[in-house]
C-alpha cells in the first residue's frame, strides 16, 4: 500500500512539473489602447500612432500600415517596440478616414494583427511633402516563418498527454512487477 501511495504521488508531482509551468507560455499579448483611439477624430497633426498591450511584443515581426483615405501609406518607417508600447511614426496626414492595419508577434511566438480606422481633421502643414498614392491598398505582410501557433500549442498538449500516459503506464507495471515478485 506504501509504493501505491509512492507512486501516485510520484504520479501528481511530474504532473505538476509538466502542467503548471506550461500554462504561462500560452498566453499571448492583446492590445489594451490605441492612440489615436478606434473611431477617433483627431483635430491635431498626428506624428505617430501607438499601441499599448498587456505585455511586450518583438518588434522585429511587427508591422504597421497607416492608409489614408487616398489610399496612400503614411507610415514614415519601422515600428519601434519599448516596454509594451508599440509606436509607429506617421507623416503629415490628409483630411479623412485613416485605416491602420497592424501586426506583431507576442513574446511566447503568436502572432496576433487587427486594425481600427479614425478621422483625421488636421491638413498637413503646408510644403510638406505628399506620400504617392500606392496602386493597390495596403496590407500588413504576413510573417512565413511565425506559423499557426494553435497547431504548436495542440501538439505541446499531445506531447504532455503522451508523456502522462507513458508515465501512467510505467507506475502500473512497477505496482504489477512488485506484487508478482511479493507473492510469487
Amino acid at each position: 500500500m506504501r509504493l501505491i501511495r509512492a507512486t501516485l504521488a510520484a504520479i501528481v508531482a511530474g504532473l505538476l512539473v509538466l502542467l503548471v509551468p506550461a500554462q504561462p507560455a500560452w498566453a499571448h499579448a492583446k492590445l489594451l489602447t490605441t492612440d489615436p483611439a478606434d473611431g477617433a477624430t483627431v483635430g491635431a497633426p498626428l506624428a505617430a500612432v501607438t499601441f499599448t498591450f498587456n505585455e511586450m511584443v518583438k518588434q522585429q515581426f511587427s508591422t504597421v500600415v497607416v492608409t489614408g483615405a487616398d489610399g496612400a501609406s503614411y507610415s514614415d518607417g519601422a515600428p519601434t517596440s519599448v516596454d509594451k508600447t508599440l509606436t509607429q511614426p506617421v507623416k503629415p496626414l490628409p483630411n479623412g478616414a485613416v485605416r491602420v492595419a497592424w501586426r506583431t508577434v507576442s513574446v511566447d511566438g503568436h502572432p496576433i494583427e487587427g486594425q481600427f480606422t479614425f478621422t483625421s481633421a488636421a491638413a498637413p502643414t503646408s510644403g510638406a511633402p505628399s506620400p504617392t498614392p500606392t496602386s493597390a491598398p495596403a496590407t500588413v505582410a504576413a510573417d512565413p516563418a511565425s506559423g499557426d501557433d494553435d497547431s504548436g500549442r495542440s501538439g505541446v498538449v499531445w506531447l504532455v498527454l503522451g508523456g502522462v500516459a507513458v508515465v501512467l503506464v510505467l507506475a502500473g507495471g512497477a505496482v504489477w512487477w512488485r506484487r508478482r515478485s511479493a507473492t510469487g
